[in-house]
């Protein structure tokens, strides 16, 4: 193995990699006319897509929850733990809460606040485990069934690719931010640079397309519900579309500007405003219940944690674990490779300790932290006759029953444009990270310091709109389902095949990173001036 010493980068961006774009956008223009022009022939094979891969093959996705969360914690707390991205001299590029909302909010869009709202009234009418419905031990249940799926192991799947994409882009020096590079030391850097890398990196693009389409789908009608209460207008599909058009304008921006100057800036924004949001929620509902509440939930989920792993009802056949847990792990697995990129991307100069331990666990604290303030305070109102959010739910639509319960708070007249206002840059903050990913997956070469070209960016900030629109039109949560589901399948196996790769390298490179290690060790980090192997000498890109 030869130490990569780098070039000069020459020009600021990236040039598209006409293999992978040209194909990816025929591809998607002819699937999305045919679903626009087929409607109701679509509608037929979703639902045949979704019931085979369910009823047949859920079985792929469950045991690649365990052992994804396995191998990251074995990654972060095992021997490799103090390897890092970059070499042993390399600092990170962002502060840590920035670097925190960075992934947490390119990872997490709307689609929470949507879920950790109404996602119990789903589980408390039909729970899990042959539970009898609406019943005390539904409830408990349902509270905490959500905490679970938001959890260590959906942000193990997004964590998981980070490792090897990263340590291929910054310890070996492979050029682009690709998963197809992070498979090279499987399938070989020939095949990972010709045909099968392109076929790969063409599917990354079609499961980020799918996952994000499933997150703008579950995310737009509750922020077109507030916004129709807002302004006192009806809520119709019109009022989606306006809202989806002022996502695009969003992130086509924040997209443009790039990483630094605009998403970074959207993410910190956004957490603030999201603090405030949960803020009022916490203290204007019923706090001491919020507690209690969760308490609870945390213990009941640590008590049955493997069990709701391992759930697949073979004999009572309730297709709870198909219809719900099966279907987050496919879209958190369509959402892996994206967040590994992204994730690779702003964590240079940081450990895989830090990197698995902090992502996970402080992805999981903040999914949880959104189930306990609005989770709990809807079933509060349901379960105390405060809002009938069960009734509106069936009569009206979930989004009434979300905004219903929300108008009922304290400080309504600053809640609702404070929503509002975080759902516009959640979402955006959420699609232009992933327009971002997927231009410099159809990039050429990407070095450390370059931005993919402007035109490449924005084609596919209006392309994720597009796809969502259609998404929505077809409409059905089980169509929204399938969309995530019958991408990440092949996603799945190629990032084992990823994961496989990096455990190749990590024991070719074995004596150079002991020697590394032990330098530290003995002289501290100032004398980690040695580039380790396979690391471009380069000077880290200013913030």
């Amino acid at each position: 193995m030869t130490i990569h010493t780098g070039q000069p980068v020459t020009s600021p961006v990236a040039e598209v990699d006409k293999g992978i774009f040209w194909p990816s956008l025929i591809t998607i223009s002819i699937l999305l006319i045919s679903m626009i022009l087929f409607e109701d022939s679509a509608k037929v094979v979703i639902k045949s897509m979704f019931d085979f891969i369910t009823n047949q093959l859920g079985f792929v996705y469950i045991w690649a929850g365990a052992l994804c969360l396995s191998v990251v914690a074995w990654l972060s707390l095992g021997k490799y733990g103090d390897i890092r991205l970059g070499g042993a001299d390399a600092r990170p590029e962002f502060g840590r809460m920035s670097w925190i909302a960075m992934f947490f909010c390119s990872g997490i869009g709307t689609a929470l606040i949507y879920w950790a709202a109404i996602e119990w009234t789903y589980y408390y009418e039909s729970p899990p485990f042959g539970l009898e419905a609406k019943s005390q031990a539904a409830a408990d249940y349902s509270a905490m069934y959500g905490m679970f799926h938001w959890g260590p192991i959906g942000w193990a799947f997004y964590c998981l690719t980070a490792f090897p994409i990263g340590y291929a882009y910054y310890n070996r020096g492979t050029k682009g931010l690709r998963l197809s590079s992070a498979c090279a030391g499987i399938i070989g850097e020939k095949n990972a640079n010709g045909v099968i890398g392109k076929v790969i990196d063409i599917t990354v693009l079609f499961g980020l397309l799918g996952a994000t389409a499933t997150t703008l789908a579950s995310g737009t009608p509750m922020l077109a519900e507030a916004v129709s209460r807002m302004f006192g207008v009806a809520h119709t599909f019109g009022v989606d579309v306006a809202v989806v058009c002022v996502w695009t304008a969003i992130f086509i921006s924040s997209v443009v500007l790039g990483l630094k100057k605009g998403i970074k800036v959207l993410s910190d924004i956004n957490l603030v405003a999201v603090l405030l949001l949960c803020f009022i929620v916490f203290v204007g509902g019923p706090t001491f219940y919020l507690l209690n509440q969760f308490t609870d939930s945390f213990g009941l989920m640590l008590a049955e944690f493997a069990r709701m792993t391992f759930y697949t009802d073979p004999v009572g056949k309730s297709m709870f674990p198909q219809w719900w847990t099966i279907f987050y792990w496919a879209w958190w697995v369509a959402y892996g490779p994206y967040m590994g990129i992204f994730i690779a991307r702003v964590s240079k100069g940081r450990t895989f300790r830090e990197i698995g331990l902090t992502v996970t666990l402080a992805g999981s604290a903040g999914c949880m932290l959104f189930f306990m303030l609005f989770g709990n305070n809807m079933m509060h109102a349901e379960m105390n006759g405060l809002f009938p959010v069960l009734e509106t739910m069936k009569n009206e639509s979930p989004a009434a029953a979300i905004l219903g319960v929300l108008m009922q708070m304290p400080m309504e007249w600053l809640l609702l444009p404070l929503f509002v206002f975080v759902g516009f840059v959640y979402t955006g903050t959420t699609v232009d990270s992933s327009a971002y990913v997927m231009s410099t997956i159809a990039s050429k070469q990407l070095q450390d310091g370059q931005e993919p070209v402007v035109y490449n960016r924005l084609f596919w900030a209006l392309m994720l709109g597009t796809t969502a629109l259609v998404v929505m039109n077809i409409g059905g949560l089980e169509t929204v389902k399938t969309a995530s589901i019958v991408v990440g399948l092949p996603l799945v196996f190629l990032m084992g095949i990823a994961v496989m790769s990096l455990l190749r390298w990590l024991k070719e490179d074995q004596p150079h990173l002991q020697r590394a290690s032990q330098r530290q060790a003995s002289s501290g980090p100032e004398a980690a001036a040695e580039p380790a192997v396979g690391i471009e000498a380069r000077p880290l890109p200013q913030a």
